[in-house]
């Protein structure tokens, strides 16, 4: 599946076997991205299974119906070489903003992971897209949950019109500093 962004800026697709090497390279030489997704989750992976996990990811998204939802998106710069730049996925949460593996309310995560394609709008671009592809298969509620250390993320979402609608304080300590969890919801 192919989506391009209405500002012409990127372009949402499944992932592909060349993407594979990106994901050792973001796992073990562009690791700057890691100190802001979920810092306190220490995975050392080595390239082996980096690999074996992304083409479990890639094996799973070849059997998937075109009719049916996807969780999971990698994100490219829509120019000549359709440069792979990150990924956006949804999960659930349930009424308590915890993760559920079953059906609940949608939660969009997004990464970047080189920071020279920061702060050009993509990530921006990406959400939106997701969220009107998602908005066509009848999902109506948006969220966003990140840490209170995460100012990028909190920034963007509010761009977006997300708003706070909860906050567990002293949720995690990064650097020996107490941060809290918020989760955002789109009005």
């Amino acid at each position: 599946m192919f989506l391009k962004s209405g500002d012409g800026k990127i372009i949402l697709r499944d992932i592909s076997k060349k993407d594979v090497n990106d994901y050792i390279i973001w796992n073990t030489e562009i690791v700057e991205w890691q100190n802001w997704d979920a810092p306190w989750e220490e995975d050392t992976l080595t390239k082996v299974h980096i690999e074996e996990k992304y083409l479990k990811i890639l094996s799973k998204s070849t059997t998937l119906d075109p009719k049916m939802i996807r969780k999971r998106f990698e994100i490219c710069i829509n120019d000549n070489d359709n440069t792979h730049i990150g990924w956006i996925i949804f999960y659930y949460i349930d009424e308590n903003f915890k993760y559920i593996k079953q059906k609940g309310f949608c939660t969009i995560g997004l990464d970047i992971p080189d920071p020279s394609h920061r702060k050009k709008g993509y990530g921006t671009s990406a959400i939106i897209t997701y969220i009107n592809y998602l908005k066509s298969h009848n999902i109506e509620e948006f969220y966003i949950q990140t840490w209170s250390g995460n100012l990028a993320m909190v920034s963007l979402a509010n761009k977006l019109g997300f708003v706070e609608c909860n906050r567990y304080s002293n949720f995690k300590v990064v650097n020996n500093k107490k941060y809290d969890s918020i989760t955002l919801k789109l009005v």
